[in-house]
């Protein structure tokens, strides 16, 4: 890397009411009760050191160059949080062994934890002294509890550094692309650049209690019981629309709803900001807490925008935007922290209250149609790629087909119909589920089809994009050769995949698609084998060649859009303030806004080489709150 490596651990004051599993990093590292306990600094292979308290870190830290620097640590956002906010220290480039194994050792552990890391590579476990000196302040320390402590610091940096070592070791290092993929998203929670609105805030968790109040009001006649039965519950679901979630039972064999606390598909139904404020309520009931989705997240913005920064007295309203890495099997970012900026609802009053600070503005841009794209290059269907790359308006011309006469955009409902197909069924969806997606609609928009039309509908889609279907049998022969099944005599697999390695896909950056203990699995459903993977620590999944073709467009599409933002880091110095699986936000003088999302269109339009002839394409705009960014966006 051509950079000195600096291994960091900060242990801290913590106790049974203030600690990381009760508050945010940002409420926990700024709040009053902050007491850096010691800090250990590894430079290197050199010995780690150990500095006592707040004053012994800043001088040791002051002793390093950072613009020649990495920092390295485990769960980097906290402790580069601590260095950055606290004492003033930002590195030239952020490293987390944390974020690196989420991307390699997770699928097979099920944990990214420091110790569950080790134990994988065969070190030494984690040392167990932290509970022993909770709720303990540094002036409390005898010398011999402080030697104690600090052993445990210093294995802890010790582990750290050698688990780095372990990934980036040949054969198979871990990219350095990604490196740095992992540096920008850190720095979009350490170093936040937009403001939040905390009046806006306020008016809109107003406004969702109220639609909750009345909702609640509405379910009052509901038994109790229904919403902790499991197939009353789903069946209360769908009667609003929804697509229940579904999962295989360890015990009988057979699928069964996926609504347990736990369950990671009701997670993200829980999570889905889409639902209705009638849905969302019923959600919260199940759940047994008090408070929907949308009004914890408007309260948790609000307490945010109310934290006062350390020397900014009169600049708090900072919004730091947190993102696991690798949240996601296809490399995908997921909210962190108790927040999840990838799924705001569309139009939501919480982007309005995202504010560009005075002289700046919010530059949007994202990906058109990425995933589609991808499924129609993956699949060789010219005639579905030729329209993309013509920019022609493919949704209306798949409705025209579907409805027997002309659709425009101002045909809204008949759109949304062609747009919902183009970017749902390319993934095997059937007539049910694509009938649910139109029913449930998007941006007050939804659209009630009879069985028979959804079912023609799916079988138009089929017959028009006949390769398609083909691409998922690819997917489901190279499902085959992750077991080791002779294919040699069929259609290879999509040409991107370099090669498959075990139980895994390689992807062109070098990353992974992981599908550990693969293997048939009777369902008793369907009265057939199924293929199944490992998913530790929740059990298994199923998978199945559509599915297969759904991760790896993903996968690629996810490669595509942060190889836009190292890009235009490289060429600017800008980096995002937010991202989602298709979208980067800046923030950037006024003077520079057109410049910029010019160089912004032109970074979304380059094609790697390893997919030449995908029809990229991209919408932007720019404004004061991220809302107006979007909205500009499209006009």
């Amino acid at each position: 890397m051509g950079m000195t490596v600096i291994t960091c651990d900060a242990e801290t004051f913590w106790s049974q009411d203030y600690s990381l599993s009760k508050m945010s990093t940002v409420d926990y590292v700024l709040d009053p009760r902050f007491e850096l306990i010691m800090l250990g600094v590894k430079v290197d292979d050199e010995p780690t050191r150990i500095a006592r308290g707040e004053k012994e870190a800043r001088l040791l830290l002051s002793s390093i160059d950072w613009s020649r620097a990495a920092m390295l640590a485990h769960n980097t956002m906290f402790d580069a949080a601590i260095l950055a906010w606290r004492l003033g220290v930002v590195p030239a480039l952020y490293l987390d062994t944390l974020s690196m194994a989420r991307g390699t050792t997770h699928a097979y552990v099920g944990s990214s934890s420091l110790d569950a890391v080790a134990r994988y590579f065969e070190l030494a476990p984690k040392g167990s002294q932290l509970q022993t000196y909770k709720g303990r302040w540094l002036a409390s320390f005898t010398q011999a509890e402080f030697s104690d402590y600090s052993s445990y610091c210093v294995h802890d940096v010790d582990l750290c550094y050698a688990i780095f070592k372990r990934l980036m070791a040949a054969p198979n290092p871990f990219p350095k692309s990604e490196l740095r993929t992992i540096d920008l998203s850190l720095r979009k929670f350490i170093e936040p650049q937009v403001k939040l609105n905390p009046l806006k805030l306020a008016e809109h968790l107003a406004e969702v209690r109220a639609e909750k109040d009345q909702a609640l009001a509405q379910l009052s006649d509901i038994p109790k019981g229904v919403f902790s039965s499991n197939q009353q519950f789903a069946k209360l679901l769908e009667a609003e629309g929804v697509d229940v979630p579904m999962k295989l039972s360890p015990s009988t064999g057979e699928m069964t709803p996926a609504l347990a606390r736990n369950d990671p598909e009701f997670k993200a139904l829980v999570d889905d900001p889409n639902q209705t404020p009638r849905v969302q309520t019923m959600l919260a009931i199940r759940l047994g807490v008090k408070s929907t989705i949308e009004e914890t997240r408007a309260n948790t913005l609000l307490n945010l925008s109310r934290v006062q920064w350390p020397g900014h007295p009169s600049a708090g309203c900072w919004c730091p935007v947190p993102y696991l890495y690798y949240g996601a099997h296809t490399g995908r970012f997921s909210g962190s922290g108790g927040f999840n900026f990838t799924n705001f609802k569309r139009g939501s009053p919480l982007r309005d209250a995202i504010e560009a600070p005075a002289g700046w503005m919010i530059v949007h841009r994202d990906s058109s149609q990425i995933e589609a794209r991808m499924v129609a290059w993956l699949a060789g269907a010219e005639a579905l790629v030729t329209a993309f790359a013509e920019g022609r308006d493919i949704y209306s011309e798949f409705a025209s087909r579907f409805y027997g006469r002309t659709v425009t955009k101002a045909d809204k409902k008949e759109r949304f119909t062609g747009k919902t197909a183009i970017l749902s069924l390319g993934y095997g969806a059937g007539w049910q589920r694509f009938q649910r997606t139109l029913y449930i609609g998007q941006g007050g928009v939804s659209v009630t089809l009879e069985d028979e039309q959804a079912s023609d509908l799916v079988n138009l889609y089929r017959f028009l994009y006949d390769d398609i279907p083909r691409l998922w049998l690819r997917g489901r022969d190279t499902l085959d050769r992750l077991l080791g099944v002779n294919t040699s005599n069929r259609e290879p697999v999509p040409v991107v995949i370099v090669n498959v390695d075990e139980d895994k896909l390689i992807l062109p950056n070098g990353m992974a698609l992981k599908y550990p203990n693969l293997r048939r699995q009777y369902d008793g459903t369907t009265g057939k084998d199924q293929l199944v993977y490992d998913v530790p620590p929740v059990g298994s999944k199923k998978i199945y060649g559509a599915k297969l073709i759904e991760n790896i467009s993903q996968a690629l599409s996810r490669i595509i859009t942060t190889e836009v933002e190292l890009r235009v880091w490289r060429e600017t110095g800008f980096r995002p303030f937010m991202s989602t699986y298709d979208s980067h936000d800046y923030v950037v003088p006024v003077s520079e806004v057109e410049a910029f999302d010019r160089v912004l269109e032109t970074a979304f339009s380059v094609v790697p080489e390893w997919c030449l002839g995908l029809p990229l394409a991209s919408e932007g705009g720019y404004g004061r709150t991220l809302l107006q960014a979007e909205q500009h966006a499209n006009e």
